[in-house]
């Protein structure tokens, strides 16, 4: 078995056209990254060195020397700019843009996986980014977060145009059957060595907001072999496993980007950008009690009304079909129905209660998102902790327990008041569920 020795950098000092080689930025399996001074403009440029192994390959010179030069067509604040192209002792290289920060794999290796919000942030701004190559006529065909930079600012670079490829050039013997692209991040047609476009680059990025939101890649089979067949065969594993915290809506469009057909993701970038949107955290901005206070009053007095018109529909029944023990058998077990329809059910269908929304205010998570319906369903039981009783029919409970159960649920509801005051917006119920009762947005 033989190894290949890995490529010498070039000594500091060392001379490529006008740049002049300070340091060793970064290393890929085609090229090192070194930081470098423009001598011509006096500025700190990177520059992009081809391997001295591949420098005999046709397809990658030709690659390396023609496509940046495309990239550099690209004028857009998501993306590096490109400098300069040139060949320098046979060697090719090109200069882009010096970004200072960190790429989002070290970012998320040095941090962990992201918060849903930020992830966001950076995947619109990739996008953007990308959207931009693609009008200019690009596929990246490299994208992965090692080539997305992000300035301490928060600004989101796309970088690293070495494997573009002009969407209407015509393949080449070189270029179909060839896999061009690094596994982990490639797309299942790019996998099959067949021809790309920019829905290629769409899927790249979704198994990149993948890795944000979970801290891993989600193929690591064992071999190139195993990761390529997971590419192209394997279902995208679900993030919100990983992330319980993210709404189910995230597995959603994740698996849009990554669905294994180019014609089932999204055409364009800008399909992206809409997309991620509608996944971005919203800032929830709590409500104050006196809505809340006022918008229970009217579930109450709701509540009221639906119990009385239904013991009259179940009185109305049994006098028809000769039980008059009907109502007093069911009225406590309908009761129940109307109280958890009325409060987790219409939370969860419509995002609030009759009175919530009478009063443009809404049930949320912690993240903005709507809350799932265990979740729903506790924060019914911690704010009405004897409604259970209602399942027993009256007939067969004494008065004083009925009784009891009213002063529980004022007792909980004045103690919710009093921690809603002291926390300034939550209740026992709300940080028992991680659930906030919030202002809804307003309609754009």
């Amino acid at each position: 078995m033989t190894t290949t020795a890995a490529p010498s950098p070039l000594a500091p000092g060392t001379r490529l056209a006008h740049y002049e080689v300070r340091r060793v930025l970064g290393e890929g399996a085609m090229g090192t990254v070194y930081e470098a001074h423009d001598t011509a403009l006096d500025r700190p440029v990177a520059i992009k060195v081809v391997h001295p192994a591949l420098t005999s390959d046709a397809d990658v010179v030709e690659r390396f020397v023609l496509e940046p030069r495309a990239a550099a067509r690209v004028v857009h604040e998501n993306v590096t700019h490109v400098y300069y192209v040139g060949t320098t002792d046979g060697r090719p290289f090109y200069a882009m843009e010096l970004v200072p920060g960190r790429t989002l794999e070290e970012v998320v290796r040095a941090e962990g996986a992201l918060p849903l919000a930020r992830a966001v942030d950076v995947l619109v701004q990739a996008a953007r980014g990308l959207g931009a190559a693609h009008a200019a006529g690009l596929v990246h065909r490299d994208v992965k977060p090692a080539n997305l930079l992000v300035t301490p600012q928060g600004r989101v670079k796309v970088t690293d145009f070495g494997l573009a490829k002009a969407i209407k050039q015509s393949s080449g013997g070189t270029e179909l059957g060839s896999l061009v692209g690094t596994p982990e991040w490639m797309s299942p047609e790019q996998c099959r060595g067949k021809e790309v476009d920019p829905r290629t680059d769409v899927y790249a990025l979704g198994l990149t907001a993948w890795f944000l939101l979970t801290g891993d890649a989600p193929w690591q089979g064992g071999s190139v072999g195993a990761v390529l067949d997971q590419q192209m065969n394997a279902p995208l594993p679900s993030a919100v496993a990983r992330r319980p915290d993210l709404a189910p809506a995230v597995d959603a469009v994740l698996s849009r980007l990554c669905a294994k057909s180019p014609g089932e993701r999204p055409a364009s970038m800008a399909d992206v950008e809409r997309m991620l949107e509608r996944i971005r955290p919203r800032e929830v901005h709590v409500a104050p009690l006196v809505p809340r206070v006022a918008a229970f009053f009217v579930d109450l007095v709701l509540f009221a009304m639906a119990v009385i018109a239904v013991q009259a529909g179940l009185a109305a029944v049994g006098a028809l079909v000769g039980a008059p023990w009907l109502d007093e058998w069911l009225a406590a077990p309908a009761a129940l129905v109307v109280l958890a329809a009325g409060q987790a059910g219409l939370e969860r269908a419509f995002g609030g209660s009759l009175g919530k929304l009478l009063l443009h205010l809404e049930v949320v998570r912690d993240d903005g998102a709507r809350p799932s319906t265990r979740a729903l369903a506790l924060r019914l039981l911690a704010r009405f902790p004897a409604a259970l009783h209602l399942l027993v029919p009256a007939p067969i409970l004494p008065a004083w327990a009925d009784t009891a159960a009213n002063y529980a649920v004022l007792g909980v509801l004045v103690v919710g008041a009093v921690v809603h005051l002291v926390t300034r917006g939550t209740t026992p119920w709300d940080l028992w569920t991680r659930t906030r009762v919030a202002y809804a947005p307003l309609p754009r």
